[in-house]
């Protein structure tokens, strides 16, 4: 069997028995198992908490051998590529049926719907298995065309039971909340971490006292995948996991994010970029200022002319103060990293 390096993989639950901690949450989607029922389903929690693979684990233990043929994920916040695009355009009618304004106007599906979602709750339901499975991870991220989503979950309801999954409830429309019931995702409990910790710590031969598994747990606030990447790359350093080298790396992964978010801004890709920010604040609960400062510092490491180098700092500056201003946080720092994207192509 070929060793698998990426410990958060290696441990990956298996079964929802397996699931870290959350026996509520447990409780209620094998109680939906036993019944062989269950309506459309909101996943609502953090980013990083297990949402998905709990999702995942519990289609799998729903659907049992039928899982493969009638499961799938989606990501709602993933672009669509050109030839999906054109996909969606060209399936897109004139009306024969509406009346008034709407008659003989031509009809589009939102196109992530029809290439993503139409194409599978359509089809028929494979083998026995009493309905097939559609996991919608980001779905806020349809915004205005959760309307549109919602009609699917009306017409193809019996074929296909949707699971949500979001970190944002407030994004989700009342039609849609009141179609689903809802799970609330929260960290796992300190006892169940420290078990799955130690477990993980004896497997891989480390050594790590009860106040650093307290440390690590407060740092990642318990979100096991966030838990499991930071003692691996402790574990680099040697098999004692000590509150020194637990800090070094924690401020070390920081800035290699950081990084990150600068070579995707020089890179022109706006999307990853604002997500990939949004998750550094979620993670590290940023302010706007801290973040403009630590992208300040990492900045002056990158191999850029001075030219390039005060241009970038002057936006960094005006985005500063603009904040500062009282002007809306999320607002000014996607608006700073689609101006550097835009900059990059002319530097």
């Amino acid at each position: 069997m070929t060793e698998i390096p990426i410990w958060r993989i290696k441990y990956l639950p298996k079964d929802l028995n397996e699931v870290c901690g959350r026996d509520e949450i447990k409780r209620r989607l094998k109680q939906l198992v036993e019944e062989k029922n269950f309506p459309h389903l909101l996943f609502v929690g953090p980013e990083g908490i297990g949402k998905t693979t709990i999702a995942r684990l519990f289609a799998k233990e729903f659907l049992g051998s039928f899982y493969t043929a009638n499961s799938k994920v989606v990501y709602a916040n993933v672009p669509l590529t050109s030839e999906e695009m054109k996909l969606a355009s060209s399936e897109a009618y004139v009306s024969t049926s509406k009346v008034g304004s709407l008659a003989g106007k031509k009809i589009t599906t939102p196109a992530f719907i029809a290439v993503k979602i139409k194409p599978f709750v359509q089809l028929k339901v494979l083998g026995d298995a009493p309905f097939k499975i559609l996991i919608v991870k980001h779905f806020d991220s349809l915004e205005n065309n959760q309307q549109a989503f919602r009609r699917l979950m009306e017409i193809y309801g019996r074929n296909c039971r949707m699971i949500l999954i979001t970190t944002k409830i407030s994004k989700i429309i009342d039609p849609i909340m009141s179609r689903c019931q809802i799970f609330l995702l929260y960290p796992t409990e300190i006892e169940a971490f420290k078990e799955l910790i130690l477990e993980i710590c004896k497997n891989e031969g480390l050594k790590i006292e009860d106040n650093i598994l307290q440390t690590l747990y407060k740092v990642t606030e318990g979100v096991i995948s966030h838990a499991i990447d930071l003692l691996q790359l402790v574990a680099i350093s040697g098999d004692i996991i000590t509150l020194d080298n637990l800090y070094e790396r924690l401020i070390s992964s920081q800035k290699e994010l950081l990084r990150s978010l600068l070579l995707i801004c020089f890179k022109g890709d706006f999307i990853k970029a604002r997500e990939l920010s949004r998750n550094i604040q979620s993670k590290y609960k940023y302010n706007a200022q801290e973040l403009f400062n630590l992208l300040l510092i990492e900045l002056k490491k990158f191999p850029l002319s001075k030219y390039a180098k005060i241009k970038l700092m002057n936006l960094i500056a005006d985005a500063d103060f603009r904040a500062t201003d009282g002007l809306d946080t999320d607002i000014q720092i996607s608006n700073l990293l689609a101006k550097i994207c835009h900059l990059s192509e002319a530097l």
